[in-house]
Protein backbone atom coordinates (compact mmCIF):
# COMPACT_ATOMS: atom_id res chain seq x y z
CA UNK A 1 0.00 0.00 0.00
CA UNK A 2 1.37 3.43 -0.76
CA UNK A 3 0.98 6.00 2.14
CA UNK A 4 0.75 9.66 1.96
CA UNK A 5 3.00 12.68 3.06
CA UNK A 6 1.21 15.58 2.53
CA UNK A 7 3.58 18.41 2.22
CA UNK A 8 2.66 21.92 0.33
CA UNK A 9 4.25 24.89 -1.30
CA UNK A 10 3.28 27.63 -2.86
CA UNK A 11 4.52 30.37 -4.01
CA UNK A 12 2.30 33.18 -2.61
CA UNK A 13 0.00 34.68 -5.09
CA UNK A 14 -1.09 31.31 -6.17
CA UNK A 15 -1.80 30.80 -2.30
CA UNK A 16 -3.87 33.70 -2.69
CA UNK A 17 -5.95 32.19 -5.70
CA UNK A 18 -6.49 29.07 -4.68
CA UNK A 19 -7.88 30.17 -1.11
CA UNK A 20 -10.53 32.41 -3.05
CA UNK A 21 -11.64 29.47 -5.47
CA UNK A 22 -15.18 28.10 -4.33
CA UNK A 23 -15.36 24.61 -2.79
CA UNK A 24 -16.37 22.00 -5.52
CA UNK A 25 -19.06 19.09 -5.02
CA UNK A 26 -15.70 16.38 -5.59
CA UNK A 27 -14.15 18.54 -2.66
CA UNK A 28 -16.98 18.30 -0.90
CA UNK A 29 -17.76 14.68 -1.58
CA UNK A 30 -14.60 13.64 -0.82
CA UNK A 31 -13.39 16.19 1.76
CA UNK A 32 -10.34 17.00 -0.13
CA UNK A 33 -9.63 20.52 -1.11
CA UNK A 34 -6.63 19.27 -3.27
CA UNK A 35 -9.63 18.35 -5.75
CA UNK A 36 -10.58 22.15 -5.92
CA UNK A 37 -7.07 22.70 -7.74
CA UNK A 38 -7.17 20.33 -9.51
CA UNK A 39 -10.50 20.73 -10.94
CA UNK A 40 -8.94 24.87 -11.84
CA UNK A 41 -6.47 23.62 -13.32
CA UNK A 42 -3.23 23.47 -11.32
CA UNK A 43 -0.69 20.67 -11.04
CA UNK A 44 -0.09 18.85 -7.82
CA UNK A 45 3.46 16.69 -8.32
CA UNK A 46 3.82 13.68 -6.15
CA UNK A 47 7.18 11.53 -5.96
CA UNK A 48 7.32 8.21 -4.54
CA UNK A 49 9.58 7.84 -1.19
CA UNK A 50 10.76 4.84 0.94
CA UNK A 51 10.85 7.57 3.80
CA UNK A 52 8.61 6.66 6.32
CA UNK A 53 6.86 9.59 8.24
CA UNK A 54 4.42 10.67 11.34
CA UNK A 55 1.02 12.41 11.04
CA UNK A 56 1.26 15.42 12.65
CA UNK A 57 -1.91 17.19 13.66
CA UNK A 58 -2.02 18.16 16.76
CA UNK A 59 0.24 20.33 18.83
CA UNK A 60 1.32 17.36 20.77
CA UNK A 61 2.18 15.41 17.16
CA UNK A 62 4.51 18.57 16.29
CA UNK A 63 6.34 18.24 19.77
CA UNK A 64 7.17 14.77 18.65
CA UNK A 65 8.10 14.86 15.49
CA UNK A 66 10.43 18.36 16.83
CA UNK A 67 11.87 15.77 19.29
CA UNK A 68 12.66 12.84 16.64
CA UNK A 69 14.25 15.12 14.35
CA UNK A 70 16.72 16.34 16.99
CA UNK A 71 17.92 14.02 17.24
CA UNK A 72 19.34 13.66 13.78
CA UNK A 73 20.86 17.23 14.13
Amino acid sequence: YYMHIGLYAYRSNVLEKITLLPQSPLEKAESLEQNRWIENGYKIRCAETVWESIGIDTPEDLDKAISNYERFI
